[in-house]
């Protein structure tokens, strides 16, 4: 494979002086900012515009001639007088389909404005994993990059972004690394994938013992882990419409 992957563990890996203008950028925030965006994009909803913090959120949507609904949360609870908070739970397709949103949350909306200067930006979750990987797998040069949590390394984004790797790819023994041209992060993220070993203990299992997990849990949403641990459910890409501009659309495979 001549592809060449980078995986940033958190998003202060992304220097100024990091070059990504020449690179397709992959977001990971599993729980649960990117499971979101897939699980409102299956449901019909718009266009998911994300922004880094509350007021340019609540700014956004009460400039906008048709006002979107306003979605996020911070430290994991809903944001007084917003529309939606963070669970996959709440974007049916009652609630969503045909509607712009605009979201916020305390970590994954940060990742993708780190990586802004990308020439192409996705962002990807268990749940669309197979679509992600069939969408990005042409791309000379990966990075993908981790939200973490509060700006540490958090285990369920290594994970994903070693999934990731894992399929695109895979090794020619059971036993050897990938081939590919792979900074040290990704080997590192690779090497936890398969440690993992999600063929014999579930992944939500795993996901309940991560940074972001334990935070779940503390907060009411353990319910969640499981909502955001299923694998490739949704067939479809959420993917950035225009460069220089944090908006985003679903796009479904065929």
């Amino acid at each position: 494979m001549n592809q060449s992957i980078s995986v940033s563990l958190t998003p202060s890996e992304l220097s100024p002086e990091c070059d990504l203008h020449q690179a397709c950028s992959v977001i990971i925030d599993v729980l649960r900012a990117t499971s979101v965006m897939a699980t409102a994009g299956q449901s019909g909803v718009g266009r998911m515009t994300t922004c880094e913090n509350v007021h340019a959120a609540a700014q956004l949507a009460d400039q906008t001639p048709i006002r979107p609904l306003l979605c996020g949360e911070r430290h994991c609870k809903p944001i007084d007088g917003f529309d939606l908070g963070n669970s996959p739970a709440e974007y049916t397709p009652e609630r969503v389909a045909d509607r712009d949103l605009v979201l916020t949350t305390t970590n994954g909306t940060r990742a993708i404005h780190a990586a802004m200067r990308s020439r192409r930006l996705l962002a990807a979750s268990f749940l669309n994993l197979n679509a992600t990987v069939a969408a990005v797998r042409s791309e000379p040069h990966l990075q993908i990059v981790c939200a973490g949590t509060n700006g540490q390394i958090s285990f369920e984004d290594v994970l994903l972004a070693g999934a990731i790797i894992d399929r695109l790819d895979p090794p020619a023994l059971q036993d050897s690394a990938p081939s590919g041209h792979l900074d040290d992060s990704a080997r590192i993220a690779w090497s936890a994938w398969r440690q993992a070993d999600v063929n014999t203990r579930p992944l939500g299992q795993s996901l309940a013992q991560s940074l972001g997990g334990r935070n779940l849990i503390e907060a009411g949403y353990e319910a969640d882990l499981q909502r955001c641990a299923q694998v490739s459910t949704i067939d479809g890409t959420i993917e950035r419409v225009d460069p220089g501009e944090a908006v985003f659309e679903f796009r479904r495979r065929g």
